[in-house]
């Protein structure tokens, strides 16, 4: 809010002491730059005095402290999900974000950025992801595809070669409740095209399965339906 200082509200004309009749407004972006601490966590630990004295047992008693997000590590839940963030999100790469930290004054290399990312990935993600794919299969109706990837210094193969990304995601609609939901996505990765990836990945699977006109999902069994897809269709329909 911008006023006047108390001796300038005076009307030039009269004199008189002037009043607020109405405000003028308008809006600028701000960008408040993040800020980067380390914050030191200590724990007090307490002893009885008493006990010491008579020489008995003495009990050590400490003062509860949340746990580090990696054991070891001094990583914190924001950091890392920044770092995900970045990466994953925004697509800025490891070597960048070094970079990044370096200027701010934090010697934080892509190496433990890589450890932390993978940790992370393992403790609190992969349970998630195991979850939905429960949630996914228990589904009557789901949908599958794959597109190719390249992955760098993959062990066994060129750069050049293609690697494949495994989809598969819930329709989202509820034929017992008539409801459209949220659909669960997950994505799986694999060297390579072969059928028994997606056999693996359904294994547990019993309805249909919607996909393209791909031969390695006619090879799943007789419990999975394979429902075709009428984008694909025309491929396959000759003119006359």
């Amino acid at each position: 809010m911008h006023e006047l200082p108390e001796q300038e509200r005076i009307c030039s004309e009269c004199g008189e002491k002037l009043h607020a009749m109405g405000r003028d407004k308008r809006r600028e972006l701000v960008i408040i730059p993040a800020q980067v601490k380390i914050v030191e966590h200590v724990r007090r630990v307490y002893a009885c005095r008493n006990c010491e004295k008579d020489g008995c047992c003495v009990p050590i008693v400490k003062a509860a402290v949340s746990e580090p997000v990696i054991k070891g590590s001094f990583a914190s839940p924001e950091t890392i999900a920044h770092i995900m963030t970045q990466k994953f999100v925004m697509g800025v790469p490891l070597y960048r974000q070094e970079q990044d930290w370096k200027r701010r004054g934090i010697l934080l290399s892509r190496q433990t950025m890589s450890n932390w990312v993978i940790k992370a990935t393992e403790d609190f993600l992969e349970p998630i992801y195991d979850r939905l794919k429960e949630l996914l299969l228990a589904h009557d109706i789901i949908h599958a595809d794959e597109t190719t990837l390249q992955v760098l210094h993959e062990p066994g193969k060129p750069p050049q070669s293609k690697s494949y990304m495994w989809l598969y995601r819930t329709s989202g609609y509820n034929p017992q409740s008539m409801e459209v939901k949220h659909p669960i996505v997950l994505y799986e990765y694999q060297s390579d095209r072969r059928a028994k990836h997606p056999e693996a990945f359904l294994k547990d699977f019993k309805g249909y399965c919607h996909a393209d006109g791909y031969g390695g999902y006619h090879t799943l069994p007789d419990n999975i339906a394979i429902v075709g897809c009428w984008s694909h269709y025309p491929r396959c329909m000759i003119i006359r």
